[in-house]
């Protein structure tokens, strides 16, 4: 159970990562951006260079972030996780909670695909790290628990 815990958890990782490398990538706004702030905005954006300048900044800092944490966590489940360490089961519940928690609560004025994917990115973490309590919080014979 623990190491389908692990992959469902890397993937929800490897979205993180994906999601990154799109923003980095592409540098400006995405089309979902575009629909919730409306055209007029658009204008008033691409008739400023600074803040043009500053809105492409803003979306390749949150591709970096996402990039970091979808690294970092990758790392945690992979090297301590699937091994039932504690210390990174804490680790990727605080991570990823931190990261796909308030991402629902953030996207969900702009709506559609970004609202719908941090839904998706919180349920199949919160199941996974469920599954991966099972294993590191069990008792085993002799009164010691996994993962110390």
């Amino acid at each position: 159970m623990l190491k389908a815990a692990s992959i469902i958890l890397i993937i929800v990782a490897l979205s993180s990562l994906v999601i990154g490398i799109v923003y980095v990538g592409r540098g400006t706004l995405m089309p979902y951006h575009i629909e919730f702030i409306g055209d007029a905005a658009m204008e008033a954006i691409g008739d400023n260079p600074s803040l043009a300048a500053l809105a492409t900044g803003f979306i390749r800092l949150a591709g970096t972030l996402f990039i970091s944490v979808g690294v970092l966590l990758i790392a945690i489940i992979y090297y301590g996780l699937r091994k039932a360490e504690r210390w990174a089961w804490w680790t990727t519940l605080i991570g990823m909670g931190i990261v796909n928690g308030p991402m629902v609560a953030i996207t969900r004025p702009v709506g559609g695909f970004p609202w719908t994917l941090a839904i998706i990115m919180l349920a199949v973490f919160a199941i996974a790290i469920g599954l991966a309590a099972r294993e590191v919080f069990r008792e085993v014979p002799g009164g010691s628990t996994a993962g110390i």
